[in-house]
């Protein structure tokens, strides 16, 4: 390679990093904390840096905990143990979670090839009296769109996915816990 190239790219390499460094030393300086800035330009300052950079919102940047598992917008975590619907949401909550709340087929696509292997997973899904009415745990109606079986609404019972689509089985009894944040 002539010496040439060689040279073109050292200087190029180093014009990016004074310019690098330049954008750097502006952001610094335009934000410094000297006599003469007041504590809440530095606070709007550091607000503003921060939530640029640091945020975790927007498309493509959510992050889930270890050992979640991301689909969309929203992180899934499988429980290890199976338990009652009321100590399966109350294990959810713990972690800063739900159970299940699904508004589409293509969710419920997600949890039923993701999780498989499993017989019965729990939903975020219960019978709100006096209306009797499936409702999920944020308050929200089941999407008649959505594949189930056509038993009629008893109290004390919750929705589970069994065989492709959505049952309703006793709360007290137990099945897989899945949460989702």
């Amino acid at each position: 390679c002539p010496r040439w190239h060689r040279l073109a790219l050292q200087l190029g390499a180093a014009g990016i990093l004074v310019m690098a460094g330049a954008v750097l030393g502006m952001g610094i300086w335009g934000c410094r904390a000297d006599s003469l800035i007041s504590k809440e330009r530095i606070s709007y300052c550091y607000k503003l840096l921060t939530g640029h950079f640091l945020s975790t919102q927007g498309p493509g940047c959510k992050l889930c905990p270890p050992d979640w598992m991301l689909h969309r917008d929203k992180c899934y975590w499988l429980c290890k143990i199976k338990m009652s619907w009321h100590k399966s949401r109350d294990d959810c909550s713990r972690r800063g979670a739900q159970l299940p709340v699904i508004r589409d087929q293509v969710e419920m696509t997600f949890i039923q090839n993701t999780f498989q292997d499993t017989n019965e997973v729990w939903l975020g899904l219960i019978i709100t009296p006096p209306s009797r009415n499936w409702t999920w745990t944020d308050g929200s109606l089941l999407n008649p769109a959505l594949p189930k079986v056509k038993n009629p609404p008893e109290e004390n019972n919750c929705g589970v996915i069994k065989a492709n689509r959505i049952n309703f089985e006793g709360c007290s009894g137990v099945s897989t816990c899945i949460c989702e944040k």
